[in-house]
């Protein structure tokens, strides 16, 4: 055995020891993001009934693997907020009844759950690296790794239990699978593709494209065989497509298998034609000849499909750059990407830009298989322009560029080197506030919020460290708060007052980046002040005293006090029921709905 190669499985090993280490502090400090919280309490209802009629707009496989470790626990559990209708998501006051009802063991249970889906991170580890290394040599295999294990990105996703870091993971190795089976077309390696492209499926509904995207690629590599060969690799490949259908099936149980697609009753315009949020009522199929067709997936997973393709269509209001604005735009993902992503990755892709440019081209049907997931996607979640709230949600393309970009490695290795660990520095500075994460273009996170708000900056990770922040400073009483939480903040055990007041008062606050920022524009005046601390990068904790709340009253206009109000928040011990907390935080100030 070389030395060589022992040092190359050290660094692997080191590498990958380190990426758990940060994942498990991730995990064990943050409290419980707004997409996880009806994530866990729908896996646990998945288990425990059996029924997919919650959280319909992404697949199970995720919260279940997620809830599998809870649901050992006998945790707490209370239906009632679940309607079982198609219009609505009752996902989100499930999930908060659950959190609630459960109290502090309820963190112990999102630890758990996180835990649990640590091996979709070490799968995209593998997949990054062995496809890498296949492709290109063991530096760029190694580049890859390092990307992934390193990216914010990834390592804020990956400790939570959300579909978009799982969805990546598979919807790669389902590619990985594939192009062994292009090369090797085999019954074999098609049976294991048709499995790995079932599991993608189930992790997000996005990667239905890859069922077109596959006959397309496949028609490119084997254009030049006889006719023979290419209708025996065709009928393989549609093997794989049925046996995908299977395995989503099979997990589903059948569920309403086979109905027929004149039956259901959508709410998208796209599928239901003139229907609205409020009215179920519509089927651009009935009565056309597609009327009969049998589908072959799970109801709920057609219903999915429909409710996110609903979602997407109704505008609300988007943030980018500073505006508000009803509507989105197209270049709201690029964007997102070019603050997002540590700017060591960016040159490295602009790098590989300029190597194909060159006409380094002699991979070009690997790099079809790469790249045509990471067009397409990109085009896919560009077009919906409705809404644009999440960065998370062009993640599965993350791994796709990754290897992609590690071709460089083949020619300028020692630009490489320093530029990884250029990503390396930027990503562990910013640690463990990986959420947050933007990049040095626009002077980092600090800075983020005048850019994007949403899941991208504050999606309620920061409510335990806050909880911290409480505890070593008791004289910051009374304590105003204003989070962008689903869950009651007293549940981690702060002693807080409903922040209400529209002008400046005397006191201690503590408000999310989402209500500062927001459309509405009622807490801009807290930009007045320098914030005393910061939770995270998300939460802002203000000091203001009475000279300084009439200095900013006379700036805008109004009386000054002379001493603080008796009343400037709500009762702390009432806080608002589920449903009012959960409607405040899809309003124009935090824009963090959508946990799809």
């Amino acid at each position: 055995m070389s030395a060589s190669y022992v040092q190359s499985k050290f660094l692997i090993i080191l590498v990958l020891v380190l990426h758990v280490s940060l994942l498990m502090y991730n995990i064990v400090i943050h409290s419980p993001t707004n997409g996880e919280i009806p994530a866990l309490s729908s896996g646990v209802y998945h288990l425990s009934t059996g029924r997919f009629d919650l959280f319909r707009v992404n697949p199970p496989l995720v919260r279940c693997i997620a809830a599998t470790p809870v649901l050992m626990m006998h945790p707490k559990t209370d239906w009632s907020h679940h309607k079982d209708i198609v219009i609505g998501r009752d996902e989100f006051p499930v999930g908060i009844q659950f959190t609630e009802i459960n109290g502090k063991n309820s963190f112990f249970y999102f630890t758990l759950a996180r835990i649990a889906c640590i091996p979709f991170s070490l799968l995209g580890i593998w997949v990054c690296y062995r496809w890498g290394n296949e492709i290109y040599g063991y530096p760029a295999g190694m580049m890859s790794l390092i990307l992934w294990c390193f990216s914010p990105t990834v390592l804020g996703h990956a400790a939570t239990i959300g579909p978009d870091l799982p969805s990546a993971a598979c919807g790669l190795f389902s590619c990985y699978c594939f192009w062994n089976w292009l090369k090797k077309p085999t019954w074999n390696q098609a049976f294991f593709t048709g499995i790995a492209l079932g599991l993608a499926e189930l992790t997000k509904a996005t990667w239905i494209i890859l069922f077109p995207i596959w006959f397309v690629i496949a028609l490119i590599w084997f254009i030049k065989l006889n006719v023979k060969k290419v209708l025996l690799h065709f009928v393989k490949l549609i093997s794989i497509f049925i046996l995908a259908l299977l395995c989503i099936n099979l997990v589903y149980g059948f569920e309403r298998f086979g109905t027929r697609l004149g039956e259901f009753r959508f709410i998208s315009r796209t599928l239901g034609g003139k229907t609205t949020h409020e009215t179920v009522s519509g089927n651009i199929f009935q009565g056309t000849g597609l009327h009969n067709f049998p589908v072959p997936l799970p109801a709920n997973y057609v219903v999915g499909i429909d409710i996110q393709k609903s979602d997407f269509e109704f505008k609300s209001d988007n943030y980018l750059n500073g505006t508000w604005q009803y509507g989105g735009w197209w270049y709201y993902y690029v964007f997102a990407l070019l603050i997002k992503e540590p700017v060591g990755t960016l040159f490295l892709f602009f790098l590989a830009v300029f190597v194909t440019i060159k006409g380094r081209l002699e991979k070009w049907k690997d790099e079809i298989v790469l790249l045509l997931p990471v067009i397409c996607v990109f085009i896919l979640v560009s077009s919906q322009t409705g809404m644009n709230h999440h960065y998370r949600y062009i993640i599965p393309v993350l791994p796709f560029l990754f290897i992609w970009i590690g071709k460089v490695a083949q020619y300028y290795l020692k630009t490489v080197i320093l530029l990884l660990l250029l990503v390396i520095v930027s990503s562990l500075i910013n640690y463990p506030h990986s959420l947050s994460y933007f990049n040095e273009f626009i002077g980092g996170p600090k800075n983020g919020p005048k850019y994007l708000l949403g899941s991208n900056v504050d999606w309620g990770q920061d409510i335990l460290l806050l909880k911290k922040w409480c505890d070593k400073h008791p004289e910051a009483k009374p304590f105003y708060l204003k989070s962008a939480s689903y869950f009651d903040p007293a549940v981690a055990g702060i002693d807080y007052q409903n922040l209400s007041t529209n002008a400046p008062q005397p006191g201690w606050y503590a408000l999310s980046v989402n209500y500062i920022y927001g459309r509405s524009q009622q807490y801009r005046y807290f930009l007045n002040y320098e914030p005393v601390d910061k939770i995270g990068y998300s939460i802002y904790v203000y000091h203001i005293t009475p000279e300084e709340a009439n200095r900013v009253r006379r700036e805008m206009g109004l009386s000054e006090i002379d001493e603080q109000p008796s009343a400037t928040a709500d009762n702390p011990k009432t806080p608002s029921p589920i449903g009012d907390r959960y409607h405040e935080n899809q309003n124009h100030n935090s824009p963090s709905l959508h946990a799809h």
